[in-house]
């Protein structure tokens, strides 16, 4: 929970705006930025629709939406509703979540109120129609370049955009280039040559070296005048000082990089379970950092603030990471105390189990059980039994449940006589659990078996001759359900050379198919096997299991000599 909260906390601090949605775009999460741009609470937005929050009729909107659900990242300006009643301009990134399994299960919007600076740009976008028509030089530089003697005029706009006075331009092509920043310049000579070859108008943005040293981005509008013999004669063109206009755009990209950063390292940093994968999660991380503030540039307090939440999120994980260790120790700890009592050596008997717990990475333990136990008799008693659940809560159930029906076959291996004892034992002791089970006995000198299940997957008898039979018939309802229940077992005659498998539902269930077919699956893989050594049986029974289920996996199984 606290780490919840500290998360939270970071995402509220920050002044950018954020909202979270679910796969059916419903708001989930809305930090403190957010609730002063919608101007309402964080309770108001929580589980409205991303579209109630957009102003109708909005064809972006349709189109923000539409990406997102097919996967891709959407960017652009929309019209956002507050709760007043007035409207918001705002500059919007939506990002899909992708989900485990393929498909997006929501999406991270950040969201920056540009209303002012629209505001601003219409102004500035009127002001300029009017200073057009008023005097269209004020507004544009321009130039004329005679291939033919190499003269270069340029009118007082030009020289003003260049920061240049008043003939501070000798007009010479070396002059020019010159003028260019160096990390433009190839580019842009490239594309005067090539409208130069083909006589065809271009278009330049590129930065320019002005004598002040103020950083300035131009853009040129340029058309190749033609010879009368066919060829380049020269050009001419306008220039517009872009400046402002890029800071701006790149600004507004600054942002949504920090905050897709931010959005990255932090799952990133939730799916490091080591200190050794977050020490290399924050490493990356700043490394993404260096890029966006870059080398050649002093931080700012934005980029300080950005590396404080970067190694706050580190600590966060770190004890994560901790506690992921600390518990699964108490996890496998566990584990081992669950082991299986070791399985009988027998003269008549031939032996193998596999057990394998399923649960999360945390709760690498579970509800499934077995025991095999050789009766006084010469005979041998095998149980196995599921409850259900996963994890500690499951393994702590199995364990009760596990203990009772241990004692009891102590006493009686008889199948029905022992499932009826443990009914009432778990009526008693255990009536929150759900617990199926199957018990048989196999008698080597009567050449016999005995079954009976309480609501559990059926067993497989595998005979010499490669046939293999599911024992279906005395399946009856799970244990405890119904006190007073009379079981009865089914008997079946067998001979050397047969082999007895239990499962549990773990093999025979699956995503792909039903667990009849998974039950038929394992009954045509014990047949394919018969012959062959009892450890192959049981892994190929074991190898039939969904690991996508992340369910108990246990296989028991016995050849009579």
């Amino acid at each position: 929970m606290e780490r919840h909260v500290d998360e939270r906390q970071l995402l509220d601090a920050l002044s950018l705006s954020v909202l979270a949605t679910d796969e059916s775009s419903l708001v989930v999460f809305a930090n403190g930025a957010a609730t002063e741009l919608f101007r309402t609470s964080t309770a108001d937005l929580v589980g409205r629709r991303l579209g109630s929050l957009i102003e109708p009729e909005q064809v972006a909107a349709e189109q923000a939406l539409s990406d997102v659900l097919s996967g891709s990242r959407w960017q652009g300006d929309l019209t956002i509703l507050r709760s007043d009643g007035e409207t918001v301009l705002a500059a919007v990134t939506i990002t899909p979540i992708p989900g485990p399994g393929g498909g997006v299960v929501g999406s991270i919007i950040a969201l920056e109120d540009i209303t002012e600076v629209r505001q601003a740009a219409a102004e500035a976008a009127e002001s300029e129609q009017r200073l057009r028509l008023a005097h269209a030089a004020a507004e544009l530089g321009t130039w004329h370049w005679n291939a033919a003697d190499g003269s270069n005029v340029w009118d007082a706009q030009m020289y003003r955009i260049y920061g240049l006075a008043p003939g501070g331009f000798d007009g010479t092509w070396e002059a020019w280039v010159n003028s260019i920043h160096p990390d433009d310049r190839a580019e842009t000579i490239a594309t005067v040559a090539a409208a130069m070859e083909a006589c065809s108008p271009y278009v330049l943005r590129h930065r320019i070296v002005r004598p002040d040293g103020k950083p300035s981005w131009i853009e040129a509008h340029g058309k190749v005048l033609v010879g009368p013999d066919g060829s380049a004669s020269g050009t001419i063109g306008c220039v517009q000082d872009v400046t402002e206009r890029i800071l701006l755009q790149q600004l507004r990209e600054d942002a949504a990089a920090r905050a897709l950063l931010l959005q990255e390292v932090t799952a990133d940093f939730s799916r490091a379970t080591t200190p050794d994968q977050v020490a290399a999660v924050y490493e990356a991380g700043l490394e993404r950092v260096r890029a966006i503030v870059g080398a050649d540039q002093p931080p700012t307090e934005l980029d300080e603030q950005l590396l404080s939440t970067l190694t706050l999120q580190r600590a966060i994980a770190d004890e994560r990471a901790e506690l992921f260790r600390h518990t699964t120790a108490i996890s496998e700890e566990l584990q081992r105390s669950l082991a299986a009592s070791p399985l009988p050596q027998l003269e008549r008997f031939e032996i193998e189990a596999y057990y394998a717990p399923g649960g999360d990475d945390l709760e690498h333990v579970g509800g499934d059980w077995y025991d095999v136990v050789s009766t006084w008799g010469g005979g041998l008693a095998l149980v196995v039994g599921d409850v259900m659940g996963r994890g500690v809560r499951a393994a702590t159930g199995m364990i009760h449940v596990r203990a009772g029906i241990r004692g009891l076959l102590t006493i009686e291996p008889d199948p029905a006589a022992l499932l009826e004892a443990a009914d009432e034992l778990i009526a008693r002791d255990a009536p929150e659990q759900f617990v199926t089970a199957a018990a048989v006995l196999i008698d080597p000198d009567g050449g016999t078996l005995a079954v009976c299940n309480a609501g559990h997957v059926p067993l497989v008898l595998v005979r010499p001759d490669g046939t293999a039979e599911l024992i279906e018939v005395g399946s009856a309802a799970p244990l405890g359900v119904l006190t007073r229940l009379h079981r009865e077992a089914e008997h079946f005659a067998i001979e050397p050379g047969c082999v007895v498998v239990l499962v549990t539902d773990g093999v025979v269930e699956s995503r792909d198919h039903d667990i009849d077919e998974g039950v038929e699956r394992l009954r045509s893989r014990m047949a394919e096997l018969a012959g062959r050594p009892l450890t192959e049986l049981v892994a190929a029974a074991a190898a039939l299991a969904d690991d996508r289920h992340a369910d108990d996996v246990t296989v028991v199984a016995a050849r009579l000599r």
